[in-house]
């Protein structure tokens, strides 16, 4: 609520001034006495693409879950190649592989529903940043597709899931950074 109220002050201000900066008079143009339309003012054409690119309250609860899954899934990622790389139980650690794929898997589906969730004019606004997005977690879905081949393996080799975790990680650590990035375009604080 405050956010629309500020929202709304700004772009009165921003009116206010090219309003004052015009001095409020309208010119003619040519013989016919008809109006000469004035370009749009840099300051309000840059408030509008601002506006076009905030977050909505559920945009923002669609974000905080989505960075917090996906940084649960790379701190599991990191915490697995040091558990493999320790001779030990192998029901263990298909376990904890089994739990990190399924980590991975939500943060994959956290990150496309809030894709989903984008108004035609954030789509527009934020195209960058949404196909950077999309390249990282595509990147992170191959990973995951080839960690789950070698799960699937009878006797699962634990140096090749000790291989595959940490391309997880990297990939992970990669959709993080672009989450952020597009949070912080579209005005979400990051904690």
């Amino acid at each position: 609520m405050w956010r629309s109220v500020v929202i709304a002050m700004l772009f009165l201000s921003f009116q206010l001034a090219a309003v004052g900066q015009r001095g409020g008079n309208r010119g003619t143009s040519g013989t016919n006495g008809g109006t000469a339309t004035q370009p749009e003012d840099p300051d309000v054409a840059g408030f509008k693409h601002a506006i076009a690119e905030q977050a909505t309250d559920e945009q923002i609860g669609q974000f905080r879950l989505m960075t917090k899954n996906t940084e649960a899934a790379r701190q599991q990622a990191h915490d697995f190649q040091n558990q493999g790389s320790r001779p030990g139980n192998s029901e263990t650690l298909t376990s904890k592989a089994t739990a990190l794929h399924n980590s991975i898997e939500q943060a994959l589906s956290d990150t496309k529903n809030f894709r989903r969730s984008f108004t035609d004019s954030q789509e527009a606004t934020l195209k960058n940043q949404a196909k950077k997005l999309t390249k990282s977690d595509a990147a992170l879905g191959k990973s995951s597709q080839d960690f789950s081949k070698q799960l699937e393996q009878t006797t699962p080799k634990s140096s090749r899931l000790v291989n595959a975790a940490a391309n997880l990680e990297k990939e992970l650590e990669a959709l993080q950074s672009d989450q952020l990035s597009l949070g912080k375009d579209m005005g979400i604080q990051s904690h």
